[in-house]
């Protein structure tokens, strides 16, 4: 099997993001290859996303518009954290469904290892809410390493 040369990694801005980037950078140094970090909002499934968000004083926007510049300063933010990384790190905002837009992202960058997170939920939250890791290493066209998220105050 060849060397990662491109690795994705997606995140949930989760605060167990930071443990996962951090992760992904010991192997991305170890293989020299650079990262893409992304975060995939998710339109509400009930809610239209061009709803407008008003308040007094301020322009109305789209739902989505309001959503996606909150994720990509988070975004911002995660990657400031990292931002003396030996190596290179990108990252941007996706919309739409997490897990094809996951592998859609990994299949269109020529990216040949995903690190993805999983909380480890069971049961009915994992019935309700499915799990996009699942999915990713389900229908991954390359290598998917899945690092079990924890919170550090456990």
């Amino acid at each position: 099997m060849p060397v990662p040369s491109r690795i994705l990694v997606p995140v949930d801005l989760s605060e167990e993001a930071l443990g996962l980037v951090q992760y992904a950078l010991q192997f991305a140094h170890a293989f020299r290859a650079p990262i893409d970090l992304i975060h995939v909002w998710e339109p509400p499934q009930y809610v239209a996303p061009d709803l407008l968000v008003a308040s007094p004083g301020w322009d109305s926007q789209s739902i989505e518009k309001v959503a996606v510049d909150a994720a990509h300063k988070r975004l911002r933010a995660l990657a400031d954290q990292v931002r003396d990384a030996p190596s290179p790190l990108q990252h941007r905002v996706v919309v739409g469904e997490a897990a094809s837009s996951i592998l859609r992202t990994a299949e269109e960058g020529k990216h040949d290892l995903i690190v993805i997170g999983t909380h480890g939920r069971r049961g009915l939250p994992r019935l309700l809410m499915g799990s996009v890791a699942q999915k990713v290493v389900a229908r991954a066209h390359c290598p998917v390493l899945t690092v079990h998220l924890y919170e550090h105050s456990k």
